[in-house]
């Protein structure tokens, strides 16, 4: 298997079985998904070049009906990020007229910030309900995909793009950088969000307990050092990297997974003294009252510049 952004020759990390996936999703949030390949199988590749670790066959990759689905869901569209404040402080620090596209707008949350701090955005959203969200609060939304909107409106359209939690849907992410990076103006920032790979990987090893994490839903995963391989592949520069601090929201699935790594390390009878709901709490305690912000959460940010 090539590596969809090196073109390296990528190690088989492990299979799932479809039908397994497709429970799950029933199962565990009543949600049905009806994969349209054929495949019986999915695929976990490591890149070795690029550390990307990604998923086949891209067909199956979800589409808008699982998306309608998940929208239905209140913690799936959040109204505010930790990674609209950083986008912003990046974008007001920018000498740029910054005209400002948003790639997956959801339902428009980012896009009311922007405009609370002057910006006037323009927004693409494929899935239709949440499009319709978003233009009800007055936005101008794009329901096509970036090479169709090149084609319709020509190149270097905006000084930045922004994309939040939309990569790691994507099979085919090479393409859509390259798009954004050609409806950049000379000079121009790319700014996008995803899930920490490295942080994922420390929670979930074996990437099987996280549904979101993996087909239909996830299709790569993304760290630092692939964010520092993309200038090599695309005519951008990396500028900067952020990471989010662990989120309240966050605290308690993070605390159940580590200590479902710690009780695994330790011998049996040591691992069930020690990781317990006592020193759960305890850790849960501390975590809320403040020691989580000296922890890297869910959201590992970039920004790139276009370089002419």
């Amino acid at each position: 298997m090539k590596s969809p952004l090196s073109g390296a020759e990528c190690s088989l990390l492990t299979t799932i079985e479809v039908e397994h996936i497709r429970r799950r999703w029933l199962e565990e949030v009543n949600i049905i998904w009806d994969p349209k390949s054929s495949s019986q199988r999915i695929h976990y590749w490591l890149d070795p070049k690029s550390g990307f670790a990604f998923y086949t066959p891209t067909d199956l990759a979800g589409e808008a009906p699982l998306y309608e689905q998940l929208q239905e869901f209140d913690w799936y569209y959040m109204p505010d990020k930790w990674e609209f404040r950083q986008a912003l402080a990046w974008i007001q620090a920018l000498p740029l007229n910054q005209s400002l596209l948003e790639v997956g707008v959801g339902k428009g949350f980012f896009l009311q910030q922007a405009r609370q701090a002057g910006l006037a955005p323009t927004g693409v959203e494929l899935n239709p309900k949440a499009a319709a969200s978003a233009r009800a609060l007055g936005f101008e939304v794009l329901m096509d995909p970036l090479d169709v909107i090149k084609q319709q409106l020509g190149e270097s359209n905006w000084d930045v793009i922004c994309s939040f939690q939309v990569l790691e849907h994507l099979p085919n992410p090479l393409a859509f950088l390259a798009d954004a990076a050609a409806l950049l103006r000379a000079n121009g920032a790319l700014i996008l969000s995803v899930p920490n790979g490295d942080v994922a990987r420390q929670l979930d090893p074996q990437r099987e307990r996280d549904l979101l994490d993996q087909p239909p839903h996830h299709m790569g995963h993304w760290t630092p050092e692939v964010f520092r391989y993309l200038p090599e592949v695309l005519p951008l520069r990396l500028e900067a990297l952020a990471f989010e601090p662990l989120a309240p929201h966050h605290v308690e699935w993070f605390v159940a997974s580590w200590s479902r790594q710690w009780r695994a390390a330790l011998p049996r009878p040591l691992g069930r003294l020690v990781v317990n709901r006592w020193s759960q709490a305890l850790l849960q305690g501390c975590l809320q009252l403040g020691l989580r912000r000296f922890v890297r959460g869910h959201t590992l940010m970039a920004q790139f510049r276009k370089i002419v």
